[in-house]
């Protein structure tokens, strides 16, 4: 019934067009309502509050994305050209709606809910003052820096957020463990709005010609491979935002620019549910927010395709390795998030394809050649009643067994379950991963599977170019210092290094100390080393491949180039996060110090850089976020006056002429602001002079080709016999 009546409400809200209530209604709708149902047809109202707000939206975007796919294809093949109309999806999401909830209400009709389990203590209350403010000064911050170019709003928050962790981590034995998911999801949204805020329009590279794909699915009211081309194969970036533009009813670059920030918002939160596991809740905060400090995630809206799909990857993996599902629920919702994932990027699900092929090897070798003890955990010396002992049971045993450590010599033993040694990367995953993976990129979209099949030619036929640097891409050349000049920019190459080597220390130390830090047959020590619960052994293997990944991209030739490393990179942060704490606390040991200190010592720097408040205190011009000027701002900065010049020649250009820019992103602005098509939006008008001594055609000129860069009189023979045709505000078109 408050499912009928939700449906109902937000319904006549899209129809009568209340503003306010439409996007809040609507946004709720689609963002929770679906997998909420979805949770209960499996039965899974056992899982905590937590779990259920994130498999929610989690399954509630994957059900767009699916259900949204599934629609337009049937309709499409019927005749009806329309399917991402109004009246189309309203209707058929509302009939879908209906029979998830009758069918969550036949299959569970156990569902309560307790307010009183939301009641705040006055600690608590207090705690959460801070936060609470975190995102207001967000958007406060930045809509006075859109205005004045005034930071300080903005530097005020990125020095409080790490000045509130450090007071966390101090007092964290007074912290409510219920309070870190708040704390944490309040830092995430206030870190993901300050980027995804600035401008009036989208920022970053690829995002414009996603934004194309969206503008013509929406235009056209269907989507379709129409051409074969990059955008047009990821759902993410096309279809997912057309269905929530249909409901919402908001400025498409508004809604392009905050979607993905809402969403992706959650993804600490599944870092956090990961970590929690293995280390603990106040780790896996710290875990958490060391997922926040990272460059991508700052960035996370000007890659919509990206981050969409790392948010369904740390998805598979969290519910691959949660204890509180069974097997069934366990293997069909990573099922949909790998698929969602496939759906949302190529790069992402081919490195999610090669950890699962590597881990899955690896669970056929690893658990073989490790030394073995004949008094394994499943021994019946030592038997249990009832069988395997829950997750739960057996962190008590280990917490039972951590206060009696020191009052005996003896290491126990104890039944570790059988899902925790044998895994569930199955042969028949991986192949399923592979055969969807292949009829997607190569039977339906085809660009992908071609940018792929290249990549792999590429990197062996250039093997003999594997220790030439210049055969890398840029990140791996900023991070061994090249062109690096600034003091900041060193801090920030050597904490990227201390942050790397972190990690490789946590997965090291976990591998040689392995009979008590991972559940592996034969396992003795039941007393796991200064962890919360043993790491499963087809978890840390993942997170073997992980490593192997990323000294992949990092060693051979074109694949940085292809890809950048910094994407791989944070993909794999989703499993390798908690081994920087482990690293932490095994370094805090070696020097008897308090590991939160040991973390902090890096984990504070690391934030500073990636979000620019480093370079700030050395007055330098880097952040886009906190300043008008700097390479950042010239280069992916969309003033106003460009928008509406590349609005002008899509108007009032012949179609027929070519258009080019000078330097930077304007070919992807007249893309994306003009809706022009790549074919007549061409590059940089310099190199064709330089080719042919003319230029036939238009030129469209940025204001930082104006005002910085001044072109006109920089190259004054090209613009001999052009006549200006358009200027306002800085930007300026000549034919």
């Amino acid at each position: 019934m408050f499912t009928l009546v939700f449906l109902i409400a937000t319904d006549l809200t899209i129809l009568f067009n209340i503003p306010v209530l439409r996007q809040v209604l609507a946004f709720l709708l689609l963002t929770f309502v679906p997998g909420a149902l979805i949770l209960f047809i499996l039965k899974l109202n056992k899982l905590g509050l937590l779990e259920k707000i994130v498999l929610s939206v989690g399954l509630s975007v994957a059900f767009l994305i699916l259900f949204g796919l599934a629609l337009n294809t049937l309709l499409l093949a019927i005749g009806y050209t329309k399917p991402l109309s109004t009246a189309s999806l309203l209707i058929s999401f509302s009939i879908a709606t209906i029979v998830l909830a009758v069918a969550a209400y036949i299959r569970n009709k156990e569902i309560t809910f307790s307010p009183s389990n939301l009641k705040l203590t006055t600690r608590e209350k207090a705690l959460l003052i801070l936060p609470s403010l975190l995102p207001l000064l967000s958007i406060a911050g930045m809509r006075i820096m859109n205005l004045s170019d005034n930071n300080i709003l903005l530097m005020f928050l990125l020095f409080v957020i790490p000045a509130f962790v450090i007071f966390i981590s101090f007092c964290h034995s007074k912290v409510p463990q219920r309070l870190y998911p708040s704390l944490i999801f309040l830092i995430s949204i206030s870190l993901l709005l300050m980027l995804s805020l600035r401008s009036n329009h989208i920022i970053g590279s690829d995002i414009h010609e996603a934004f194309y794909s969206f503008q013509a699915t929406l235009d056209n009211l269907h989507w379709s491979m129409t051409a074969p081309t990059l955008t047009n194969a990821i759902l993410s970036v096309s279809l997912l935002p057309s269905i929530y533009h249909t409901f919402l009813n908001i400025s498409q670059e508004y809604l392009y620019k905050v979607l993905y920030s809402l969403l992706f918002s959650i993804s600490p939160l599944v870092v956090y549910i990961i970590a929690k596991k293995y280390i603990g809740n106040f780790y896996a905060f710290m875990a958490s927010f060391f997922f926040m400090s990272q460059t991508r995630f700052f960035w996370a809206s000007c890659g919509p395709a990206t981050t969409t799909a790392t948010f369904f990857f740390a998805l598979a993996i969290m519910v691959l390795f949660y204890d509180g599902m069974n097997m069934f629920a366990k293997k069909l919702l990573f099922i949909i998030f790998a698929t969602s994932c496939l759906l949302s990027h190529y790069g992402t699900s081919y490195i999610f394809f090669f950890l699962l092929i590597i881990t899955w090897i690896g669970m056929k070798i690893i658990p073989r050649i490790l030394p073995s003890e004949r008094k394994v955990a499943t021994s019946s010396k030592n038997p249990v009643k009832g069988g395997a002992p829950s997750n739960s049971s057996l962190r008590g045993a280990i917490l039972r067994s951590d206060t009696n450590a020191n009052k005996t010599s003896q290491s126990a033993t104890f039944n570790i379950p059988q899902s925790r040694l044998t895994g569930s990367i199955t042969i028949n995953i991986v192949a399923l991963f592979f055969v969807l993976l292949f009829f997607w990129y190569s039977q339906i979209t085809v660009a992908p599977f071609n940018i792929g099949v290249d990549l792999i030619y590429n990197t062996f036929t250039n093997l003999n170019q594997l220790f030439l640097l210049e055969a890398k891409g840029g990140t791996i050349s900023a991070a061994l210092g090249e062109d690096i000049y600034m003091i900041p920019q060193r801090i920030r190459v050597v904490v990227s290094w201390l942050t790397i080597a972190f990690i490789a220390i946590g997965v090291l130390s976990t591998m040689a100390r392995y009979k008590r830090m991972i559940a592996v047959p034969g396992s003795r020590h039941i007393k796991p080393n200064f962890l919360y619960s043993k790491f499963d052994m087809e978890y840390f293997v993942l997170s073997l491949a992980c490593s192997i990944i990323l000294v992949s991209t990092i060693a051979l030739p074109y694949v940085s180039v292809a890809y950048s490393m910094e994407r791989v990179y944070f993909q794999t942060l989703a499993v390798l996060s908690p081994f920087f704490v482990v690293s932490g606390i095994v370094i805090a040991k070696w020097l008897r110090a308090r590991a939160h200190w040991i973390i902090l010592v890096v984990l504070i720097p690391l934030f500073m850089c990636t979000t620019g408040t480093m370079y700030q205190l050395f007055n330098a011009s880097a952040s886009m976020a906190l300043n008008s000027a700097g390479r950042e701002y010239e280069t992916m900065y969309v003033h106003d006056a460009e928008s509406y010049a590349a609005k002008w020649l899509k108007e009032y250009a012949d179609e027929r002429a070519t258009i080019y820019t000078a330097y930077g992103l304007g070919q992807r602005m007249l893309i994306s602001q003009g809706k022009i098509p790549r074919s007549q939006a061409r590059g940089s008008f310099i190199t064709r002079y330089q080719e042919e001594k003319t230029i036939a055609g238009y030129i469209y000129l940025r204001y930082t080709d104006i005002k910085v860069y001044e072109v006109v009189a920089e190259y004054p023979d090209i613009f001999v016999g052009k006549n200006k045709i358009y200027t306002a505000g800085g930007s300026e078109i000549y034919r």
